[in-house]
């Protein structure tokens, strides 16, 4: 036992001590996009497709590009700003901007029950309203701020009632009920009658992480969607696991997520390349 406790090595090396580590990765992706001796292809028009054949225009292609830069400038100076202890949450979405385009392909009056990570979806979202601001509104929810819209500071959680941005936490997947339970009364009030406050053609979207998929409460809204789907009563939510096959507590196996979605009974599974807006 002594022999083993005398060649563990320090977990953290000295070196690294004090480093911030996001800003490194951030330095590094600086100095290779400057290093990069490829050949451009000529600048498109505002309204030309970012690429041959792509329903994505250059000038949508920038905006969405900013609304991932602002949700990654707001990983990064939350975690130089928790260091000086001025805020007090440093989760970001960091790997996750890619879900800018989901909000780019909604509309704000679709309730929107979202996953921690979904910075670059509120960012974007944020542009369907003129006037509002999207890193003010993170900031004093990074601060626990009593002026933050979303909380009042009780909680780090994306919401924003103009935006129709229901505020919960994500971390065991509680939010995929109430998703399927949105889109399932914005069908019963057209049968009814009732008046709701989105249009009627709304849709419910929820975002959530590949292991939280596992959780029993997401297979509880999963078999409770496809029992609604299987008796013909409609549900419009779209749900959209961003799957890195990381998982924070459980690695998911490669694959999984395709073999567990895409066969079951009367829901419809597609794939999209996070990375490729």
């Amino acid at each position: 036992e002594k022999r083993m406790f005398a060649t563990v090595p320090n977990p953290i090396p000295a070196r690294m001590k004090g480093l911030n580590r996001a800003e490194i990765c951030d330095v590094n992706f600086s100095e290779f996009v400057k290093s990069w001796n490829g050949t451009p292809d000529a600048k498109p028009s505002p309204g030309e497709a970012i690429l041959d054949g792509s329903a994505l225009d250059a000038q949508a292609f920038r905006e969405l590009f900013e609304s991932q830069l602002i949700s990654r400038h707001l990983d990064l100076m939350a975690r130089v700003l928790r260091v000086q202890n001025k805020v007090f949450y440093t989760i970001g979405s960091s790997g996750h901007e890619g879900n800018a385009m989901v909000a780019r392909a909604t509309r704000h009056t679709d309730p929107a029950f979202l996953h921690y990570r979904s910075g670059g979806f509120m960012a974007e979202r944020f542009r369907k309203i003129p006037g509002m601001d999207p890193i003010m509104d993170s900031a004093l929810s990074f601060a626990a701020s009593a002026e933050d819209p979303a909380s009042g500071g009780r909680h780090k959680v994306w919401g924003s009632k103009p935006l129709w941005v229901l505020p919960q936490t994500s971390t065991i997947a509680s939010h995929l009920p109430k998703a399927l339970g949105t889109a399932i009364a914005i069908e019963a009030a057209k049968r009814i009658g009732h008046q709701l406050p989105v249009p009627d053609d709304s849709i419910a979207i929820c975002s959530f992480g590949d292991a939280s998929a596992n959780h029993a409460t997401a297979q509880t809204a999963f078999n409770a969607a496809s029992w609604t789907a299987y008796q013909k009563l409609p549900a419009p939510v779209l749900y959209v696991c961003e799957d890195n096959g990381i998982g924070i507590s459980v690695k998911t196996p490669s694959g999984w997520i395709a073999e567990s979605f895409r066969n079951r009974p009367d829901l419809d599974y597609f794939f999209a390349d996070g990375l490729d807006l």
